[in-house]
């Protein structure tokens, strides 16, 4: 590899570290007990992300100097006996792009959010939690890894859930963002499935090794259980059916976090994941089924609850699971490249949507002013083409969600708790009687000696 290449390797491997480290120091400041004025939370904020958007433009100038893939092995982070975790980057067009889009994005969120939280409560906890965000977007799509991506995605997790709640004093987004929460536990469980299967197939979990061994290899379940849990896992991040009831719930949220998280980078993040296992859910038909099913019947069902959404984030969020919807069918029929132009298209889309929602009934009435008509009014004329028996049906099913979360809370939700509770009495009622044999002991043993 020449010289300048490798420069430019190790200064794109630096990308994550950037938005971390200014998550660091802000933390810092904040342990010591000693808030921070704004502006220096918004210099530091602001240093750390344009380096780091420096570092995905020489990832952009790398990828030009070197097309292909490119392995950075930086050692290992974990090694014990025979089993070792390597620190690997993958960096090829996909993650290219991708980096430089999440930087993009993440720039602009912080400089809107310096004007937009100006002397809100949680100033200081919004940006160590967006710049927490940003450090895992950036490992989780430069990972060379399933347990480097693992924890990027994990990282984007956490910070989603507490940026949910960030208006804690309400009951409202606490309780959103533990829908959030244990939406985004269970659904990792098929990511970590993944990343153990992996090993016990191939023996390694690095992108490169893994595609070339996949091919060669002649089993038939691995490669069903690992693409049916990388899918089970995209679609808890990526709000889709029938697990996606959490996202309308996410915009208690601030804006701004709504705009960045939901609307372009953290909703889309399962879409990456199908991307970057694309060569190994090629291998199983049933889960590339999966994804033109559960695809499909998610963009059906948000597209239609998006049009009788009473407010406009609500609406925004499911014209986006929608859309998410039919980035899975593409990817699920093996149109990639498709899926990686409609993810930075509409992700930029939404993007900008959820920034202007503020300004919406604005908007509107300035349309409703130029034009005599606004776009309900065109909602509305495509339902009447409908018969009226069929609208009202369809309207119901689209007010009520499809009743989707009414039946996972009747035949999911219930008995699991029902269940729960009932290992709850009975654990209690062993150790009540472990206790009362315990202090029965004695009295049967008589008076020692």
């Amino acid at each position: 590899m020449p010289f300048d290449t490798d420069v430019l390797s190790r200064i794109v491997a630096t990308t994550p570290l950037w938005p971390g480290l200014g998550a660091v120091l802000i933390m810092l400041r904040l342990i010591a007990r000693t808030p921070p004025p704004e502006r220096l939370v918004a210099l530091v904020t602001q240093t750390v992300l344009w380096l780091g958007f420096a570092c995905a433009w020489a990832g952009v100038l790398l990828w030009w100097l070197s097309p292909g893939v490119i392995d950075l092995r930086l050692g290992h982070w974990y090694q014990a006996a025979e089993y070792a975790f390597p620190l690997v980057l993958h960096f090829d067009g996909l993650s290219a792009a991708m980096s430089l889009f999440i930087s993009t994005l993440v720039l602009a969120t912080s400089r809107f959010s310096i004007t937009y939280l100006h002397r809100e409560p949680g100033f200081f906890r919004f940006f160590l939690l967006m710049l927490f965000f940003a450090a895992g977007m950036q490992l989780m799509v430069l990972a060379g890894s399933v347990e480097l991506l693992f924890i990027g995605w994990e990282f984007v997790g956490m910070t989603s859930v507490l940026l949910v709640a960030f208006f804690h004093e309400r009951s409202g987004p606490v309780q959103a963002s533990i829908r959030v929460l244990v939406t985004y536990r269970i659904c990792d469980i098929g990511l970590l499935l993944g990343g153990v299967w992996l090993h016990h197939w191939l023996h390694t979990t690095v992108w490169t090794d893994m595609f070339a061994h996949a091919h060669e290899s002649t089993a038939v379940l691995p490669p069903l259980a690992v693409g049916v849990a990388l899918v089970f896992a995209a679609m808890g991040k990526s709000a889709q059916f029938p697990v996606g009831g959490w996202l309308q719930r996410a915009m208690e949220g601030p804006t701004a976090s709504s705009a960045v998280f939901y609307g372009s980078l953290s909703v889309h993040a399962g879409v990456f994941l199908l991307l970057r296992a694309a060569p190994l859910i090629e291998l199983s038909a049933p889960a590339r089924i999966m994804l033109v099913v559960v695809g499909g019947v998610t963009a059906v069902i948000s597209g239609l609850s998006s049009q009788v959404s009473a407010d406009a984030k609500s609406a925004v969020a499911y014209a986006t699971a929608s859309q998410v919807g039919l980035m899975f069918v593409e990817c699920g029929l093996g149109f990639y490249t498709l899926a990686t132009v409609h993810l930075i298209a509409h992700a930029t889309l939404r993007y900008y949507q959820f920034l202007r929602t503020p300004s919406i009934l604005q908007d509107a009435l300035g349309r409703r002013a130029a034009l005599g008509r606004t776009e309900q009014d065109e909602v509305a004329a495509r339902w009447e083409m409908i018969r009226l028996h069929k609208r009202r049906w369809m309207y119901r099913l689209a007010l009520e969600r499809f009743a989707v979360e009414t039946a996972l809370d009747r035949w999911i939700t219930r008995p699991i708790m029902a269940v729960s509770r009932g290992l709850d009495r009975l654990e209690r009622r062993l150790l009540a009687l472990h206790e009362r044999d315990d202090q029965d002991r004695p009295n049967r043993q008589g008076p020692t000696r």
